[in-house]
């Protein structure tokens, strides 16, 4: 635990003479954030992250004039940090709902439609019946 102790504090020492900055590049696609890590900051606003690897580059403040660029380590030199960042909506995910959201309201459609012409049916039988009394077309009854 020492020695985990020494290294952080070495970690952050800074040196004047470096400037010390984090760089964070995507890896893999936005994906759903698991249930237990909803309440994370980087799962909101649409519950949604995206794998990213960080590295820590330095960069020396003085370089010479003819380098217009500063020189970065090479990508997992200084080894690399996994980290989360919040995404957008998962274009996959969302198509998905979008076909479910219309096939819901296609069925709901067709079953009104079906109870719908079931009741006028039994309406028009019990007009048609009444009126078939009311004419003297059955006989019988009472």
């Amino acid at each position: 635990m020492l020695i985990c102790v020494v290294n952080i504090i070495q970690a952050q020492h800074v040196d004047p003479s470096q400037n010390r900055s984090v760089t964070c590049r995507p890896f893999g696609t936005c994906e759903p954030c698991p249930v237990d890590a909803l309440h994370e900051p980087f799962c909101h606003p649409f519950g949604n992250r995206q794998l990213m690897h960080c590295s820590n580059t330095t960069t020396p403040t003085t370089r010479p004039l003819d380098e217009p660029y500063p020189i970065s380590p090479p990508p997992g030199a200084l080894g690399e940090t996994p980290a989360w960042q919040p995404c957008g909506r998962v274009p996959a995910l969302e198509r998905a709902d979008f076909y479910e959201f219309v096939a819901c309201n296609l069925f709901f459609a067709v079953v009104a439609i079906a109870i719908s012409l079931f009741r006028s049916r039994r309406i028009e039988a019990h007009q048609a019946r009444r009126l078939a009394v009311r004419i003297g077309l059955v006989r019988g009854g009472g």
